[in-house]
């Protein structure tokens, strides 16, 4: 029997009156704080105008930078499995070639004067990918690829040439975790960890994990001279959880407030403020980065609360480097739920990550790459019921990573890499697609095969 969590439960509306109440809920307080990116973007605005010699000038300091980044894979998998509902078992399919465009990014990036900055990116992923491949993510028709919005956000700095305080509002990623905030073409590994895409899924209801919201963060520098350093991001978004179309939290709602604060000794990851982290320098350094970050969403049409908390780090020692995190994914099931001994839906992700740079002079680099990477969720059949419940995660997940990476340039590199999965359906046996061991979008349950890769990335 195959199992895909959340497909126990549907929700269909009717009409229905609207009373008092109602008409004044859009004076409530998750309304008011779901308002705010329009007031703070028509602020900026109203700053640049202000600043400005006149009160429509301040266009005229707009300054655009177009990028384009395309990301091309081969891969041959090996020992993928599908499950056959006849006979309740997985059956092989062929080891098999696939060609993908990965990714593609198309930005347009920039400024308006020195205190706002903004992002407008689109994206095309995952073209010609087959869904019986083992690398991960679901397919885009590759005669008639989707394009889609994947940034698009204003990034204010509150005060003048000071980093401490920044406001951005617009879709975005909500600032948690280390993995989820950095782009895939900054990271030593192939393929990005899958740490990131249990928690963006979690959090916000889809694999890019973009939602619309505000965030208030900044740089924190004691004095001249110290070696500590921090950061902190407040934030508060509006994710969809996949009810009415995927446009609607449903019928009960509540805003996702995320928080993280990181504390760096020695040299500072970046001197300017940004949304997006790095694991790549291309140069020495120096330094350690501990951040603790957490998110929480109070009752939803699925769960009663969700949260997720956990902890990331980086360290930097000359052209080593050793990255990773550990994120606990909790969710608790309605009150109204069939009777189910267990009030939570818990499982825990992370990753561990070591890579190591060898300069060949010329903006030519070497860099091998080792990552672990695992998923464990509730085992018994009750923990697992609860997961279907909440749509959450469950089973286990575990795969390594071997990547080389040769950089051409620090905008031009191609990679080669062998990934080892295994995974385990627990009480709920074959046909469970509690994770993304075991269900593959378009596919149904599998049991996700190793892969060889080779791929090149370029940015123009």
């Amino acid at each position: 029997m195959f199992i895909e969590p959340g497909n126990k439960k549907k929700y269909s509306a009717s009409p229905c009156s609207v009373g008092a109440n109602e008409r004044m809920a859009w004076l409530s307080p998750k309304s008011i704080l779901l308002g705010l990116p329009i007031l703070w973007f028509l602020l900026a605005v109203g700053q640049l105008s202000a600043q400005s010699e006149g009160p429509v000038e301040w266009w005229r300091k707009i300054e655009v930078k177009p990028t384009a980044t395309l990301q091309v894979w081969s891969s041959y998998t090996m020992g993928q499995t599908v499950f056959d509902e006849t006979s309740g078992s997985y059956e092989a399919v062929d080891n098999r070639l696939n060609f993908q465009l990965r990714r593609g990014r198309l930005s347009l990036k920039g400024k308006a004067g020195d205190q706002v900055k903004f992002n407008l990116t689109i994206a095309g992923d995952l073209v010609g990918r087959d869904v019986l491949a083992g690398t991960e993510g679901g397919a885009n028709n590759g005669g008639s690829p989707i394009i889609r919005l994947w940034n698009a956000y204003v990034l204010w700095r509150l005060v003048p040439d000071q980093e401490y305080l920044h406001l951005a509002t617009g879709y975005m990623v909500p600032q948690i975790g280390r993995e989820s905030t950095t782009s895939a073409f900054k990271t030593p590994s192939m393929e990005k960890s899958w740490t990131q895409n249990y928690l963006r899924r979690h959090l916000v209801g889809t694999g890019p994990g973009r939602s619309v919201g505000v965030n208030l963060g900044g740089l924190l520098f004691p004095h001249e001279g110290s070696q500590w350093s921090s950061r902190y991001d407040l934030g508060v978004f509006n994710p969809a959880q996949n009810t009415f179309g995927g446009n609607s939290t449903g019928r009960r709602t509540a805003p996702l407030v995320s928080a993280r604060y990181m504390l760096t000794y020695g040299e500072p990851e970046a001197k300017n403020y940004r949304l997006s982290n790095s694991v790549l320098f291309f140069k020495e350094r120096w330094g350690a980065s501990m951040a603790v970050a957490g998110a929480w969403q109070s009752r939803s049409d699925f769960f009663e609360d969700n949260y997720a908390a956990g902890v990331d780090m980086i360290l930097s020692i000359g052209w080593w480097t050793l990255d990773g995190e550990l994120f606990q994914l909790g969710r608790k099931h309605l009150p109204d739920s069939d009777d189910l001994s267990e009030d939570w839906s818990l499982a825990e992700t992370g990753h561990l990550r070591l890579s190591r740079l060898f300069d060949f002079g010329q903006d030519r680099y070497l860099q091998p790459a080792v990552s672990y990477h695992f998923l464990h969720g509730g085992m018994s059949e009750e923990e697992q019921l609860v997961a279907q419940d909440t749509r959450s995660f469950a089973g286990e997940e575990w795969y390594s990573e071997v990547t080389l990476n040769w950089y051409f340039s620090q905008r031009f590199k191609i990679s080669g890499s062998y990934t080892h999965r295994g995974g385990e359906t627990g009480d709920f046996g074959p046909g469970a697609g509690f994770n993304n061991y075991l269900f593959q979008s378009g596919a149904g349950p599998i049991e996700r095969g190793n892969w060889l890769g080779l791929g090149l990335t370029a940015t123009f």
